[in-house]
């Protein structure tokens, strides 16, 4: 931490300001960015402008902005923030100081949740007029885990016939008498493209409105991609909601609305006409909301409680999709218990993988191996996942395909190693210009063909890593290789994934071991694999005791990985 220019007459008011220079570590998953707002901490004692929070004599100022982020050479973060105070504190009697704070942390969003708690109230007023009965609902089964309820009584999964799937699962939609469907779909399974083809039946074919909601809008937006044209549905039926859209100019094949009065009207005319409409938007906007036949709550496996069960309020039926095992939605503060749980994750009650009295469990990867998916399923899926026979067609020549574990010593590293750095390089060395056989591939000149560096991707837990890796790549002139955190790769493939493990040992993670070996961050990169995977490591960071159960179950998940893979890889 340092001063790059001190207090000066920022103008009006703003008051006064400073530059700070800081350089550390961005906890994973943080998006501090140029423009990001942040707080400034301070230890005590406290500068005039911060405020006390906790019970150690700790502050908080929240005049801080983020005008530039860069990485240095050791590959820490570098972050150049602007310090202000303002012109009525100044006027206040608060002054100018020379201590410095020792971290930096996001600021709150500010994200209006009065819609989502009025509709929680009105599910509390349910509660205490059945009282001591438990109301009758959709919302009630899922918080119950009951299975969904059907018109004929029958479970859901009895409309299986070992057919198409998303023709399964629309029947038993028809079926409902107001209560859920879940699909759990781990990598490469399809989720999305079932469950688009599900939803265009419905509007398309049944003149069902339909709601398709998630954790953000780009999420909704990639999911209406892949609705729009199927069975015929045009911008005239499928619509996006997102506050302040130019609804002249759509970003994708629907139609834009910019206010929730939009969205209740596109949805009123459908009505009116008899006909089958689509429109997408955040849980905000149908917690407000109109009458719908069906809501999507698509990754539902990171999509917490509370706002789905504002959303659905006013939905006779919901589909979850998702999958649990995948990474877990960001939280930024502490919850009361199941509080910060996902809709998928409490249906599934503690289980790896979705009962079928629930409803689907996606059980065919199309992406990876059986050599591999036989590993990502003993990991994360209680061995049901396996690979589609065209998955087995593909071929790297020379290398075997699975998951296959590289040791390098190395002592001291915490979040970044130079060491790890070197041996990615020489398995990308190691595996460029190999043959590569994809008989899937759409593109004809891509069937047959040397592997190339788009071909490898390379996971790291920690940003400093990335940039360590990256530096060394392009040093060795692999610019085109893909390096980032697993946040970033979700939803990527490759026939060749390194994930890098990073730090020396468990006493050397800076996070703590726990958020290393999470089950769920290991699956999401290895699972970005097609035909292999390495797992570049230090062989002392399996050499510690775990502090609980759960850390226990973590580092034997981590061991099995290993232990089921390809030695001499």
């Amino acid at each position: 931490m340092r001063v790059l220019e001190d207090w000066r007459d920022l103008g009006g008011r703003r008051g006064v300001g400073r530059l700070l220079e800081v350089t550390g570590q961005i906890a994973p998953g943080s998006l501090l960015k140029a423009g990001s707002d942040v707080w400034l901490m301070y230890a005590p004692p406290l500068p005039p402008c911060a405020s006390q929070g906790g019970d150690r004599g700790h502050g908080v100022t929240q005049k801080g902005t983020v005008l530039d982020v860069a990485a240095a050479d050791d590959g820490r973060d570098v972050v150049v923030v602007e310090e202000r105070i303002g012109a009525t504190d100044l006027r206040n009697g608060v002054t100018t100081h020379a201590q410095l704070p020792y971290a930096l942390a996001p600021a709150a969003l500010g994200i209006n949740t009065v819609p989502l708690e009025a509709v929680l109230l009105e599910y509390a007023a349910d509660v205490e007029a059945a009282f001591p009965d438990v109301p009758r609902g959709l919302a009630w089964d899922v918080l119950l885990r009951r299975p969904p309820r059907t018109v004929d009584g029958a479970p859901v999964h009895a409309r299986r016939d070992g057919g198409d799937t998303a023709d399964e699962i629309v029947e038993a939609l028809l079926a409902l008498d107001g209560s859920y469907v879940a699909v759990q779909g781990p990598p490469g399974t399809g989720k999305t493209h079932t469950g688009s083809r599900v939803v265009a039946r419905l509007a398309a074919e049944h003149g069902w409105r339909v709601g398709v909601t998630a954790q953000s809008h780009e999420a909704v937006a990639n999911f209406l991609r892949a609705v729009a044209g199927k069975g015929g549905l045009g911008p005239q039926q499928v619509a996006r909601y997102r506050s302040g859209a130019d609804p002249r100019r759509p970003d994708g094949p629907w139609s834009e609305l910019a206010k929730p009065a939009d969205a209740s009207a596109f949805l009123g005319e459908h009505a009116a006409a008899g006909t089958g409409c689509v429109v997408g938007g955040t849980a905000w906007l149908f917690a407000r909301g109109d009458d719908l036949d069906l809501l999507v709550v698509d990754e539902a496996g990171q999509f917490s409680l509370a706002p789905t069960l504002a959303a659905a309020r006013r939905a006779r039926r919901v589909l979850f999709l998702g999958d649990p095992q995948q990474l877990p939605q960001v939280s930024a503060a502490p919850h009361a218990e199941h509080v910060e749980v996902s809709a998928l994750s409490w249906l599934l009650g503690g289980h790896a993988t979705l009962p079928d009295s629930h409803g689907w469990f996606l059980d065919t990867s199309w992406r990876m191996h059986p050599a591999l998916c036989e590993a990502v399923s003993a990991l994360s899926y209680e061995r049901r996942l396996h690979s589609a026979p065209a998955a087995k067609e593909r071929w790297l020549e020379g290398v075997a395909p699975g998951v296959h574990p590289v040791e390098v010593w190395h002592p001291g590293d915490a979040t970044f190693s130079p060491a790890e750095a070197d041996a990615v390089v020489e398995l990308v060395r190691s595996h460029l210009g190999r043959a590569w056989t994809d008989p899937g591939e759409r593109d004809p000149g891509r069937r047959e063909r040397p592997l190339g560096q788009d071909d490898v991707l390379v996971v790291a837990p920690y940003n400093a890593q990335v940039a360590t890796v990256r530096r060394a790549l392009e040093a060795a002139g692999y610019d085109d290789v893909r390096v980032g955190t697993v946040d970033k790769f979700q939803g990527q493939e490759a026939p060749v994934v390194i994930v890098s493990m990073t730090a020396s040992s468990a006493e050397d993670v800076p996070r703590g071991v726990e958020f290393l070996l999470n089950r769920n961050r290991l699956n999401v990169a290895v699972s970005r694999g097609q035909w292999c995977a390495y797992v570049v490591h230090s062989p002392a960071l399996v050499e510690h005791l775990p502090t609980s159960p759960e850390r226990l179950l973590e580092l034997g998940a981590f061991c099995g990985l290993l232990d089921g893979g390809v030695r001499g890889g």
